[in-house]
């Protein structure tokens, strides 16, 4: 048997070694993978992912001519959308379904994709696979999906995601970015979603508690209110733009706590991240993130920027409640793993190929 797959490397190697048969990766660039896996076939799709029309054309049209040249089992749709004219049975997996739940939350030529695609490939997949019970609610309300086909599989968390102790390490990150002594951290791309015109009407309110508190966003601008950034560095905050994976857990380290009011995700993993490198999180009560946070972190209203600064303060200031989040986040990064995920994931499959 076969399989075909769009996913992670990380998922890739943890599925490897889990399943007893083949992988076939069809991709539209190349896979580290290849050259460490014996059982892993690799497809470069014959056009680069940057053209999405002609992508999405590939994907619907010459896939299904590969899954029967391939002889492939099972379909695995990672990205949301299924490829419709499957001739085998498919599984879709969907981090979130914005474009029908929140469509102001998504640039125009993605509404209209999504919105079209999504209830399509919801009718073709024999398995809906989504990373919370959050979105297997909306896609059970939203997409008509019966509740029997809709499973929850957790995300994992990136190994390199630890507390980084060099010092050496941590003065030239330090250096680079001109980091204070003491900072918010808040990673992320800056859109809509992200809610960071919340956090930076609360940080203005924590600094006149404290005005050595510094705050720290790490991301890319994406769409949305441009004027985000520049109000960010009116404030002083320190806007470090895209952030390597290397660097990442250098900054999660630093930071004195992790501020994330999203207004939804899907699951959620930069809370997950900072508790893994022992970082205090502070994050908002919508979406998934109460499921993946549970009481490893303080969830506030991300409507309420007051509530937001009062937490932060609190985080700040208070080593009981600091020591006891730092062990609680500890604990809970535990439970997503990448090698979990792929145990139910197969699972998944299994339930159509015995």
């Amino acid at each position: 048997h076969e399989f075909i797959a769009y996913v992670p490397i990380e998922f890739d190697m943890a599925l490897l070694h889990q399943l007893p048969t083949a992988l076939n990766v069809y991709s539209t660039s190349a896979n580290a993978l290849q050259s460490t896996a014996t059982r892993l076939k690799i497809v470069k799709l014959p056009i680069p992912a940057r053209y999405r029309l002609l992508r999405i054309a590939v994907e619907q049209f010459w896939l299904p001519y590969r899954i029967v040249t391939d002889e492939i089992d099972l379909l695995h749709c990672p990205g949301y959308i299924a490829v419709l004219r499957s001739p085998v049975p498919v599984v879709v997996t969907m981090y979130d379904i914005l474009a029908i739940t929140h469509p102001e939350w998504c640039r125009h030529a993605n509404r209209i994709y999504y919105r079209t695609m999504l209830p399509n490939s919801a009718n073709k997949a024999i398995r809906i696979i989504v990373p919370s019970n959050a979105v297997k609610v909306d896609v059970i309300h939203y997409l008509n999906a019966s509740p029997e086909k809709v499973n929850v599989v957790p995300l994992g968390v990136e190994p390199l995601f630890r507390r980084v102790q060099d010092e050496r390490v941590l003065d030239e990150v330090r250096r680079r970015f001109q980091l204070p002594g003491r900072f918010v951290l808040f990673v992320g791309n800056i859109e809509p979603k992200k809610n960071v015109p919340t956090l930076l009407n609360a940080y203005e309110q924590l600094r006149k508690r404290d005005a050595t508190i510094g705050l720290v966003l790490a991301g890319a601008p994406a769409w949305g209110d441009g004027k985000v950034v520049q109000c960010a560095r009116k404030l002083g905050a320190i806007c470090t733009g895209y952030v390597s994976d290397d660097i990442l857990p250098v900054l999660y380290s630093l930071a004195s706590a992790f501020a994330f009011p999203s207004l939804y995700e899907g699951f959620g993993l930069p809370p997950l991240e900072a508790m893994a490198c022992g970082t205090p999180v502070v994050t908002s009560n919508a979406g998934a993130l109460p499921e993946v946070v549970d009481d490893a972190g303080v969830l506030i209203d991300p409507t309420d920027a007051t509530e937001l600064a009062d937490a932060l303060y609190k985080v700040l200031t208070d080593e009981a409640l600091r020591t006891q989040l730092v062990s609680r986040g500890y604990r809970q990064v535990q439970r997503f793993t990448w090698e979990r995920t792929a145990t139910e994931v197969i699972q998944v499959y299994e339930l159509i190929t015995p």
